[in-house]
């Protein structure tokens, strides 16, 4: 049941975000003022990545916990390029400002769901308690608000521009300290008292990996679209 929830949230949020990208489409070519815009092929990219991150599961690299650590180099460089190099090549494109704050905000909310993922795959032994909500890891806190911020805020982002950057920021800083919760207790695990890794090479293999290698980044990225609808709106 478990390993299906895995399945069932990353689908749910790939038909997410690739409705969100058909809406981009749609308005870059019914903007009715004439202009071409560019809309980037988010959705091209998403299932690349999906494709190599079932790539390296079944092939097991990440299984391995010898230096360097092929995860970081693997998975997050990668897509921390990724995400800047969108971020550098549309800060300026128009379309963003033509789709609603108020979507990728409520989207922050399936974090909420994550969260109780990470909980009950604590309780299978597949991760230590810190990197649940009954540890440190706070993100839960992201998922909630981002009702109250879509509701109140999102759709006023001249007023509440400084408000809506924190948040996001914040919303990227959080998934970081889990990343940083989970690296440290595979390579440093004596920091939080144990003398082995207390994270299970399962986590990084399919379906566990959605959470590591798709649905945390793709609450970063999403984030990093709000940037890009911020920065349009404010102006």
């Amino acid at each position: 049941m478990l390993e299906f929830s895995y399945f069932a949230l990353s689908t749910f949020i790939l038909l997410l975000l690739l409705f969100g990208n058909y809406k981009l489409v749609n308005l870059a070519r019914n903007s009715g003022t004439g202009k071409t815009y560019k809309t980037p092929n988010i959705a091209g990219i998403i299932v690349l990545w999906l494709l190599y991150l079932s790539a390296l599961s079944f092939s097991g690299l990440l299984k391995d916990y010898s230096l360097p650590p092929r995860f970081p180099l693997l998975v997050f460089l990668p897509f921390a390029f990724w995400t800047t190099l969108f971020y550098i090549r549309n800060k300026n494109n128009p379309i963003f400002e033509r789709l609603p704050l108020q979507w990728t905000t409520f989207f922050q909310s399936f974090r909420i769901a994550v969260e109780l993922l990470l909980l009950f795959t604590y309780y299978k032994g597949i991760i230590p308690v810190e990197a649940t909500f009954e540890g440190y890891n706070f993100d839960i806190l992201m998922g909630i608000s981002a009702v109250l911020i879509g509701f109140v805020f999102a759709n006023k982002v001249a007023r509440y521009k400084r408000l809506l950057v924190f948040w996001n920021g914040i919303g990227i800083l959080m998934v970081l300290i889990v990343a940083f919760i989970v690296g440290t207790s595979v390579y440093k695990s004596e920091l939080w008292g144990y003398d082995r890794p207390t994270v299970s090479t399962a986590f990084f293999s399919l379906p566990y990996l959605l959470i590591p290698g798709f649905l945390a980044p793709a609450a970063i990225f999403v984030h990093v679209v709000s940037f890009l609808q911020i920065r349009q709106k404010a102006n």
